[in-house]
């Protein structure tokens, strides 16, 4: 049975540079619970259990043990890739993680890969995506915290788009959200439901979404198999990036034309063949060398 969590992050969506914060404070020996550690964040006390949660659900650290992850090292080191996440690429990898975290980020997966495909033209409310969550858990007889599940949906949200009401700190905080470059969820303009606003999750081609990106997320998934169907990349690599079917065809057939795997069709069966020694963290390091 799998193991949710919908709480962790004090309410606080992860800011810009708090990754490349928390990351620096770990790796001169900090500790989230000692009691400077709101001095050398430079953050309230929330906010630095909110730190600690942040790295975990985006794998930067292990979720047991606190220790920075390979992911961790290779963006946000002093010779890292994209410590200040300036490349979109980077943001895909960060939403990628959260996606493949159901145990330690559960609202986004159930969101992105359940919800959506209940919903018409992919419109919701904050009050529907709570209905949908708080119904799947009563099935599954897991008990749940109504206050903590809407205060995680509003962390959701705030991740992804930014605010309806407008204000200095507003903002401020919306353009500090991480992964709001992606675009992924978006207020419709003077639409509502029960006084409720509607928003529309977008799921495309993701013609932003490099294809080594996405190599390295087949590598990272799909580690030590040969043959691959296109419907199960479809289910478990794309879908999770939001990328719909023309967008998946349109990527493997870009890296099947660049070398790096095999893309056919045998007796109605797409799949794919990656082509010997590939390794994910080269095709990473290849996606930035280019960039």
């Amino acid at each position: 049975m799998s193991q949710y969590k919908f709480s962790g992050h004090e309410t606080f969506h992860c800011r810009h540079f708090w990754l490349k914060k928390g990351y620096d404070f770990n790796q001169l020996g900090g500790d989230q619970r000692s009691n400077d550690a709101v001095v050398r964040l430079g953050v309230g006390k929330n906010m630095v259990t909110s730190i600690h949660y942040w790295m975990k659900a985006f794998k930067v650290t292990n979720s047991e043990s606190s220790e920075i992850t390979d992911f961790g090292h290779f963006i946000f080191s002093s010779n890292g890739k994209d410590p200040y996440l300036e490349d979109i690429g980077t943001l895909y990898m960060l939403h990628y993680n959260l996606m493949t975290n159901l145990n330690q980020a559960s609202i986004y997966s159930i969101t992105f890969e359940e919800f959506r495909k209940t919903r018409i033209d992919s419109e919701f409310t904050a009050e529907l995506l709570f209905e949908f969550v708080a119904r799947k858990l009563r099935v599954e007889r897991l008990d749940y915290s109504e206050k903590s599940l809407r205060n995680d949906i509003k962390v959701f949200l705030r991740t992804y788009q930014t605010a309806t009401k407008r204000g200095s700190k507003s903002i401020e905080d919306d353009f500090a959200s991480v992964l709001l470059e992606l675009n992924f969820v978006n207020p419709i303009q003077d639409t509502f439901i029960n006084a409720e606003q509607v928003f529309r999750i977008r799921y495309d081609e993701q013609p932003r979404l490099s294809k080594l990106i996405f190599l390295h997320a087949l590598l990272d998934r799909y580690e030590g198999q040969e043959s691959i169907s296109v419907k199960d990349i479809q289910r478990d690599v794309s879908d999770k990036f939001l990328c719909n079917r023309d967008g998946t065809e349109k990527k493997l057939n870009d890296l099947s034309d660049s070398g790096y795997l095999v893309y056919k069709q045998d007796a109605g069966r797409k799949e794919i063949q990656f082509k010997s020694n590939l390794n994910k963290w080269d095709v990473l390091k290849k996606y930035y060398d280019e960039v």
